[in-house]
């Protein structure tokens, strides 16, 4: 029997990169999965290839800054008034820039669409994941932020807020069993190369030169993640951090600073 049979599962930014890997493990594990996204054509694609597997899945389109789509988003996902596994992957990134040079603009979108979206994800689906029984939420951080990577501050401060957020939850809904836990990836995806656009190469040197030598992939070394967390497998798991980053963030030693083009 698959691991996530007859539970129903959301996935935010769930159309595309490690999103649409995740949204097709936990589907091929047996969860009728809702994609969350702004794409509308990847989204029909990335339905399209669960259906055609024998999974499960509908889209919802929605914007993760505006809480009255998020609102939309979980509704529709909890049909019968339940919801099993909340995946809030979705995150705006905003180029790199020192510090004095970065816009509200990109503050604010980090913010918007990191540690405010997840925090209304998670609020707005409680009732949903409290009526499952046994419910599992999980969030995404980055080792930018655990590691004060230089030239990141918005994104660095949105995955650090999210990451407290990840750990005062797990300490309020355990008693509802609802688990809540963090992955902290280190993966190459087409969304990520056509975000960092000319300095490509160099995050790509930065994974060559990781304790792995590469960065991890996203169908089958971080969805199968992120399906261990959404299932019983990880029962007596929650308030953790799951570093699916091939070392990356504990036993590194590149120097992101100077690494221009990427950081710089």
């Amino acid at each position: 029997m698959a691991r996530l049979d007859g539970r129903k599962a959301l996935v935010t930014g769930g159309a595309q990169g490690l999103g649409r890997a995740i949204s097709r493990r936990l589907a091929a594990e047996g969860a009728a999965v809702t994609i969350v996204d702004l794409n509308d054509e990847k989204a029909a694609e990335c339905v399209e290839l669960i259906e055609n597997d024998g999974g499960s899945a509908g889209f919802v389109r929605a914007n993760v800054a505006k809480r009255e789509d998020i609102a939309r988003a979980v509704e529709a996902s909890a049909v019968d008034g339940a919801l099993h596994v909340l995946v809030n992957a979705a995150q705006y990134f905003a180029m790199p820039k020192a510090l004095e040079l970065v816009a509200d603009k990109d503050w604010e979108l980090s913010e918007a669409t990191g540690p405010k979206a997840t925090f209304r994800f998670m609020q707005l689906a409680y009732p949903y994941l409290k009526a499952a029984g046994k419910a599992s939420v999980i969030n995404f951080v980055s080792g930018s932020a655990l590691g004060g990577i230089a030239y990141t501050g918005p994104y660095s401060a949105a995955k650090g807020a999210i990451g407290a957020l990840t750990k005062v939850a797990a300490n309020e809904w355990a008693a509802h069993g609802i688990r809540v836990n963090a992955l902290c990836p280190f993966a190459l995806t087409d969304v990520q190369r056509d975000m960092i656009g000319t300095g490509w190469d160099n995050y790509t040197r930065t994974a060559e030169a990781s304790p792995m030598r590469r960065g991890a992939d996203p169908e089958t070394e971080i969805a199968p993640a992120v399906a261990f967390l959404a299932c019983d497998d990880s029962a007596f798991v929650t308030g953790t951090v799951l570093h699916v980053d091939g070392g990356m963030t504990e036993l590194s030693t590149v120097d992101y600073a100077k690494s221009p083009g990427v950081f710089g």
